[in-house]
């Protein structure tokens, strides 16, 4: 069984910056680390080669440096990577980086399941994966929290609800998004680190995607665009009550009455 899954880089840091006239994140000099989504799929994606056998290649878009997010899979014991990256695919939107991640998947063929995680901690859309999907006119399966079957063409998994589970059944290939339920991601080992950062990905420019059409790509191809980037407005100060409980319930109530 041939595996891809879905790896993104985010920034690892709390202080993020963005650039005033494009709106876009400042990447240069910031650490960079996994999905934590991303790495469940990751996870899942090796368990069915342990089960099944095949192979696991991690596929990744983002700028030259991005590579925290492929090396952590290929630490964690993935097989090979894809680094799709390309001054025309920046400033991508979900819409331009799905068309763009189809179009990679199209080129490398050969692959019954597609993994990645739910969404991205950095967007929250959920979009990518099932965009992608549609691009390459695949089944797909969103908020995976197990596989039950897989094999012969077909898969049947859980499909998370607020309530219980929906069990679907598709063919393969398919495209499946994972939940943190699915399982628990292993800890690298030293050898998987160490060949993580050995490891040379294969990559691929804007102009090896076959079939791609440049106005889909980058920020021409995006359908949504940044005007305006601004820090959160801080909550105003509270009251604090003081004095014995009986006091402090007074002030509480008359602080509500107003």
């Amino acid at each position: 069984m041939n595996i891809v899954v879905c790896v993104k880089e985010i920034l690892d840091s709390a202080d993020v910056k963005f650039d005033a006239q494009t709106g876009r994140l400042v990447r240069d000099g910031q650490p960079g680390t996994i999905n934590a989504l991303d790495e469940y799929a990751v996870e899942e994606a090796l368990r069915l080669k342990e089960a099944h056998g095949g192979t696991v290649t991690v596929l990744s878009m983002g700028p030259a440096k991005a590579e925290a997010a492929w090396r952590h899979a290929i630490a964690m014991g993935a097989d090979k990577a894809i680094h799709v990256t390309d001054e025309a695919l920046a400033g991508g939107d979900t819409v331009a980086s799905a068309y763009a991640l189809s179009r990679a998947l199209a080129r490398k063929g050969d692959f019954d399941l597609v993994l990645c995680g739910s969404e991205t901690l950095d967007g929250n859309t959920a979009y990518v994966g099932p965009a992608v999907a549609q691009n390459l006119g695949l089944p797909c399966v969103t908020f995976v929290q197990k596989i039950e079957q897989i094999g012969d063409g077909k898969a049947v998994a859980q499909r998370m609800m607020e309530a219980g589970y929906d069990r679907v059944e598709t063919t393969l290939p398919a495209v499946m998004s994972v939940v943190k339920a699915i399982n628990e991601p292993r800890i690298s080992s030293l050898k998987g680190k160490m060949r993580a950062k050995k490891e040379a990905a294969e990559v691929v420019k804007a102009a090896d995607l076959p079939g791609a059409s440049a106005e889909r790509l980058g920020a021409t191809g995006s359908t949504s665009r940044v005007t305006r980037t601004f820090p959160p407005q801080g909550r105003p100060k509270g009251t604090l009550f003081e004095g014995e409980p009986d006091a402090i319930a007074d002030q509480l109530f008359n602080a509500l009455k107003g």
